[in-house]
């Protein structure tokens, strides 16, 4: 009775978290998929035979420029790979897990699995151990050029229950994309207000789109600079990403291993604070997190907002916009938890990263189909012609380190310029949050989603409710109060998804 409960609790967490995970073709947000037992640790089953004849199903999802890219490329595959036919299904952001969840039984042999899902989905036995215990599985030589970060987010060890490289893990996933979201501005409606209020020499505002990260108080006060005269009905931006707040001021929702709640300190108090302040500094509309999404991306789009969160997928769409000329900025940091700039605890420009993983199922072992299954999850994650194609459509950036050095930040094969696709220029933004702190004078790096690192996934919308519901936005409470008012509950969700963790 007490498993059954738990996989009755996991399904419903699907489906809480769906209204998030719907918010952008980019899979940001949760949900969950679930079911009992242990990831499975069996070596991995190369039953390739490349005089046999293959039949896979692939399940992924996106709009109709998304799902038109896959087939494409999929097609590309199945050319090079004559005996492999691959059914394609997709369906919208919004509709997958639960579709996906309604297929636990019998999986599609590859599928889009959302990082924030893996934890519950790698746990419940579903995914296959791709590396095999003799070499036999994945390309690890070819793995060597794919970005650090996003290959080391499938490696899980069912045994210490740790996710991440550790002695005794497997990996679960090869990494689809990387999701560096970071701010995006209207380059003419910044230059008109620029003009309007003759800020052409104002020190703030040319730091602002200098390429080189500000502080926050600089990003509120070149705001507010920028949006004299620009009218009723638009704003700075239309909501902030709360991760990017917590992330840039040195802060965390939780200690290590996802234990103790966080939400109290000073340098997280702080963060959501100084969401609240854009609010009634008239920079974000006063729904704050609760307008992003479509309304988001509408309001940037109407230019009633002089930027908005994108993720390289989001150039899909702009590249077919007449006359919306977009770049790109890092999004400004804090002071850290003792609230002085330019000491040693000050926090860095974080954006969080979003990544998505081919799973390849549990049991296409049973079915005889895990060697061409993960040959085509190999070809969509690291084959350079792929790759090539994908960030050439505006569907991502490159997995392959190199290919994002030496041909996407500065379109040395001229790809982007044949494309019409010049935007945007300050691309390697995109590339310098993926590649991570590499020391300690890079001001610029990503972190996975929050909800990557815990089990369950209902305690982030009902934060976000919270503090939406608050009065913040409006100045009526400050974040103290929202936080210290949360805490409680949100202690006792780390402590549920512990014991889940330790059954």
């Amino acid at each position: 009775m007490k498993r059954k409960a738990k996989i009755f609790t996991l399904a419903m967490s699907a489906l809480m978290g769906l209204s998030v995970f719907a918010g952008c073709d980019g899979g940001f947000g949760g949900g969950g998929g679930g079911g009992g037992g242990l990831a499975n640790t069996d070596p991995f089953v190369d039953d390739y035979d490349p005089n046999a004849s293959y039949e896979i199903d692939f399940l992924g999802w996106g709009d109709a420029k998304e799902q038109a890219i896959y087939k494409r490329i999929i097609n590309d595959f199945m050319t090079a790979h004559p005996n492999i036919k691959v059914n394609y299904d997709a369906c919208s952001a919004g509709e997958y897990l639960t579709k996906l969840t309604g297929e636990i039984r019998d999986l599609p042999d590859v599928f889009y699995l959302p990082d924030t899902e893996f934890y519950q989905w790698v746990d419940g036995g579903h995914l296959l151990n791709v590396l095999g215990e003799n070499g036999e599985g994945v390309d690890t030589e070819a793995l060597e050029n794919v970005w650090d970060n996003a290959v080391n987010e499938y490696y899980y060890n069912p045994t210490t229950k740790m996710l991440g490289k550790s002695e005794g893990a497997g990996m679960y996933a090869l990494p689809k994309d990387q999701g560096p979201f970071t701010l995006a501005y209207n380059i003419d409606l910044v230059n008109e207000q620029i003009a309007k209020n003759n800020l052409q020499d104002d020190a703030e505002v040319a730091a602002l789109f200098s390429g080189t990260p500000v502080t926050w108080d600089v990003f509120r006060s070149a705001m507010k600079k920028l949006l004299v005269g620009a009218g009723e009905n638009v704003y700075g931006i239309p909501y902030y990403e709360l991760e990017h707040a917590v992330y840039s001021n040195n802060a965390e929702f939780f200690g290590e291993g996802a234990r103790t709640s966080q939400l109290t300190s000073t340098a997280t108090v702080d963060a959501v604070q100084f969401i609240g302040d854009l609010c009634t500094d008239g920079i974000t509309p006063k729904d704050g997190l609760a307008g992003n999404g479509d309304g988001a991306d509408n309001a940037f789009y109407q230019r009633r907002a002089l930027m908005t969160f994108v993720g390289p997928w989001d150039f899909a769409t702009i590249w077919e916009m007449d006359h919306f000329n977009v770049d790109l900025l890092a999004v400004p940091y804090g002071p850290g938890p003792d609230r002085e700039y330019n000491t040693a605890d000050d926090g860095k420009s974080t954006a969080f990263i979003g990544s998505m993983g081919y799973c390849v199922a549990q049991k296409t072992k049973e079915r005889g189909t895990s060697g061409a299954s993960l040959m085509l999850a190999e070809y969509l994650c690291f084959d350079e012609g792929a790759q090539r194609k994908f960030y050439s459509f505006g569907q991502c950036v490159p997995n392959l380190k190199d290919m994002a050095y030496e041909e996407y930040i500065p379109d040395s094969l001229g790809i982007m310029a044949d494309e019409g696709h010049t935007a945007p220029e300050s691309r390697d933004i995109f590339i310098d949050i993926v590649d991570g702190f590499k020391d300690e004078n890079d001001k610029i790096g990503g972190k996975p989603r929050v909800l990557y690192y815990t089990y369950l996934t209902a305690w982030r919308i009902n934060l976000e409710d919270a503090i939406n519901q608050s009065g913040l936005y409006t100045g009526a409470v400050t974040a103290r109060e929202v936080l210290e008012g949360f805490n409680d509950s949100f202690q006792a969700s780390l402590d549920e998804m512990i014991e889940y963790l330790e059954e």
